[in-house]
């Protein structure tokens, strides 16, 4: 059945919602899909980065735009645009992290010359290694749990768009974050103390003993 074009020209594109802009695209206005790249990509490339340690990240925003054009305009069921974009996402995160793991590379990026001038060369290495730590530390976590932190701390999601992007319920959202948090509080508490034994090693005994 043929369906009019709606094109966005009629209302700016950025005072859209995400439901217009999906009616648009399936409607067959392909200005529509240049405004959910627009809106989405540089979020889902941040998701992705830190879900698979940066590996292929843009390659796989491009396969999931590229998905959503076609599944999009295929399907008429109605859908929360940004939830089913991350779940797209986190598939294919998934697909790819059944890949061996990259080793992870320290790509970091600092400011203007003036204020790298200002940072003495102890803060950078201590800076880049609190990252390191960080980043090992999250890609420690389960995939599901690190998906779904990732997401809530990116984004912002309701519990409810959380479930519904990893097709999973709102209590089992609840404990994968919760889980996911302890997780890295275990991780930093067992740094920490094994940071104190090495320590001591170093230390004089105390009188005494």
């Amino acid at each position: 059945m043929h369906r009019p074009r709606r094109k966005l020209r009629a209302a700016p594109p950025r005072t859209l919602s995400d439901e217009q802009i999906v009616a648009a695209l399936r409607a067959g206005d392909d200005d529509a899909m240049t405004e959910i790249d627009r809106r989405y990509r540089d979020r889902l490339l941040a998701y992705v980065r830190r879900m698979s340690a940066g590996a292929d990240a843009e390659d796989v925003v491009q396969d999931v735009l590229a998905r959503a054009y076609l599944a999009l305009r295929a399907d008429d069921r109605p859908m929360a645009l940004r939830a089913w974009l991350y779940r797209v996402a986190h598939n294919r995160c998934l697909d790819l992290l059944r890949r061996p793991a990259p080793v992870l590379t320290d790509n970091i990026e600092f400011g203007p010359a003036a204020a790298r001038t200002a940072i003495s060369l102890g803060e950078q290495v201590a800076g880049r290694e609190r990252l390191r730590q960080v980043v090992a530390d999250i890609q420690s976590l389960p995939d599901q749990q690190r998906s779904a932190l990732i997401i809530r701390e990116l984004e912002g999601l309701s519990y409810e768009e959380l479930a519904g992007a990893l097709q999973t319920t709102v209590p089992a959202i609840k404990s994968l974050l919760v889980r996911a948090r302890m997780n890295l509080a275990r991780f930093a508490d067992a740094r920490t103390r094994a940071e104190e034994a090495s320590l001591a090693r170093f230390l004089p005994a105390p009188a005494g003993a």
